[in-house]
């Protein structure tokens, strides 16, 4: 760096390649040293790498968006959400928030695949879940009896059912869960039976969970999502339909419950 100019501070200099690696004016060429590359070159390296970079970390969030719009669709698709959606900090876990956003911004693609917007957020969504703790499949059995007796301890009209934080709703007008579950099947001959059968015009709901270090998806009734929902935000027990308890083995199969707390309580 030429003795005459003054040595940015670091706040300065950390603006001035984040600019630079989403190409907008920049002075960081005047920080880079140059020699057999100008630094102009050095830095075209650098921003190039970033890209490749940022780019295969959302090809492994969006694996099946990039299977429905090929390689070289999806490179350029991630390019544009790299320099629109600038990486917020170093760590990239959690980079690929809004890319539902960036396809909505591509009419031509929406209206070829009018349920790939849903599908990315399928995936974010899968991703979200992958992030949170993970539920061991604890059920609570000792409080499930209590509820069978008059004289239990719980009270219905202060308790609700509690289900693991891991566990999250989706729903879609398309069948994007089943389009996902097809296009991940590794039998290449079961997977083009079922896309054949697939009416991807079908709304969909599904519950997604963290359960034992796996991501788990059910495409579930919305009867079942509508009292997930209600017991998400504390509904007594003593409030659910007569038709809502039918569906509590479900909640129990299904490792949808993992307590019985109280309302506005500790959870």
């Amino acid at each position: 760096m030429p003795a005459s100019l003054t040595a940015p501070n670091l706040q300065q200099l950390q603006h001035q390649f984040a600019a630079a690696l989403h190409y907008q004016p920049h002075d960081a060429a005047t920080m880079v040293n140059s020699d057999q590359f100008s630094a102009q070159q050095r830095l075209q390296l650098y921003c190039n790498n970033f890209i490749i970079s940022l780019t295969e970390v959302l090809a492994s969030t969006y694996p099946t968006v990039k299977a429905m719009i090929g390689e070289q669709c999806f490179e350029q698709l991630a390019r544009h959400h790299i320099l629109s959606q600038p990486l917020p900090q170093a760590d990239v876990t959690a980079y690929g928030d809004h890319f539902e956003k960036t396809i909505t911004a591509q009419p031509v693609l929406v209206a070829s695949l009018p349920y790939l917007v849903d599908l990315a957020r399928l995936e974010w969504l899968r991703d979200i879940v992958s992030r949170l703790a993970s539920h061991a499949g604890t059920l609570p059995l000792e409080k499930l009896r209590q509820l069978e007796h008059p004289t239990n301890s719980v009270n219905l009209q202060q308790c609700y059912f509690h289900i693991p934080t891991s566990t999250r709703v989706f729903s879609s007008q398309y069948a994007v869960v089943s389009l996902w579950e097809i296009v991940n099947d590794t039998n290449d001959n079961h997977q083009q039976q079922q896309l054949a059968l697939l009416d991807i015009n079908q709304p969909q709901t599904a519950l997604l969970q963290h359960f034992q270090w796996q991501v788990w998806q059910l495409d579930s009734a919305p009867e079942l999502i509508a009292l997930v929902r209600d017991c998400q935000c504390q509904r007594p027990i003593a409030t659910h339909t007569r038709s809502q308890l039918t569906l509590l083995p479900q909640l129990l199969h299904h490792h949808l419950i993992d307590d019985i707390c109280e309302v506005n309580g500790d959870d």
